[in-house]
C-alpha cells in the first residue's frame, strides 16, 4: 500500500469486501452517509477532522488497522481526505465504484464539504 493508502478507480462492492478481507479479520461494515442528526460523525451530515478511525471509541482504539470505503451511490459535494505516511493531502469526491483503502495506522483521513445522498459502505479491519 503506497504511501498508507490505496485508491481503486473502478471495483463492484463484492470484489471490494474480498479484497478487504485479503487484509484480515473484518472487525465491522457500515454504511456512511446522511442518516441521522446526532451521533456519530460516520453517519451525520457534517465535515469531519482529520482522523484515525477508532481514535474516539474505547472498544476500538488501536484495532483498526485499515479502513476501506467504496462508493455505493455519488452525490453531494464530499470530499474525502487523506494525509499520507509523509502528511501530504490527497483529495478524492469518490464516485460510485470507486474505492479507497487506508492504512489506519499510517495515514489519516477527514471529510469536507456535505453528504447529502452520497452513501459509502466502509469496512474495519484488523490486520493478519
Amino acid at each position: 500500500m503506497k504511501n498508507g493508502f490505496e485508491f481503486i478507480e473502478n471495483i463492484s462492492a463484492d470484489d471490494f469486501v474480498l479484497k478487504m478481507l485479503e487484509l484480515g479479520t473484518p472487525i465491522e461494515t457500515s454504511l456512511v452517509g446522511a442518516f441521522q442528526d446526532s451521533g456519530r460523525g460516520s453517519k451525520r451530515d457534517i465535515p469531519l477532522p482529520l482522523h484515525q478511525d477508532g481514535d474516539y471509541s474505547k472498544d476500538f482504539k488501536d484495532k483498526i488497522d485499515y479502513v476501506g470505503f467504496v462508493c455505493v451511490r455519488g452525490g453531494g459535494t464530499a470530499v474525502t481526505v487523506v494525509e499520507d505516511k509523509d502528511k501530504n493531502l490527497h483529495y478524492f469526491k469518490l464516485k460510485k465504484g470507486q474505492a479507497l483503502i487506508i492504512d489506519n495506522k499510517q495515514s489519516r483521513h477527514a471529510r469536507e464539504g456535505y453528504v447529502e445522498d452520497r452513501i459509502l459502505l466502509r469496512v474495519w479491519i484488523n490486520g493478519k
